[in-house]
């Protein structure tokens, strides 16, 4: 996951992703001079953005109640901002979301709390209703691949 420019993050949990191949990523990410991160997870979570997702530049949504505090303290040593969830909304994918760019960020429908909080920080939100990619255990981020911005977006 990148966070911004330089920084990036990878999550393993042993189930889907595991060490070795995390600090293959690590490796290479670092040999281009970036900052690398990576997070040892329960398997419960199946993918770090279960937990936490970057939302607009310097501001990202987090379970603080699923991730160790040493994550948020990173993170907030990285100059990013902390949205909390619940661990409920989490659960309900609530932390799975796609920044856009230009302070616009793609939510599901049904993360009521997380829409409340981004719209209060002036950002636009797009939630469409994905219930049915849900049901199959994925929201908006697992339906696109990663996208590529403008650096100035």
């Amino acid at each position: 996951m990148v966070l911004k420019p330089g920084v990036a993050i990878c999550g393993f949990s042993g189930e889907r992703s595991i060490e070795p191949a995390v600090a293959q990523i690590k490796r290479w990410f670092e040999a281009e001079g970036w900052e690398f991160h990576t997070y040892s997870f329960d398997p419960h979570f199946l993918h770090l953005d279960v937990q936490m997702g970057m939302i607009a530049r310097d501001l990202a949504v987090v379970c603080v109640e699923a991730v160790e505090p040493h994550l948020v303290d990173w993170l907030k040593a990285q100059g990013i901002r902390i949205l909390p969830v619940s661990y409920g909304d989490a659960m309900q994918l609530g932390t799975n979301i796609v920044a856009l760019g230009n302070d616009r960020v793609l939510i599901p429908s049904t993360s009521r709390n997380l829409i409340d909080l981004c719209r209060a920080e002036g950002l636009e939100v797009y939630d469409p209703d994905v219930s049915m990619i849900a049901l199959g255990g994925g929201a908006v981020h697992c339906m696109c691949q990663a996208l590529r911005r403008d650096p100035e977006a």
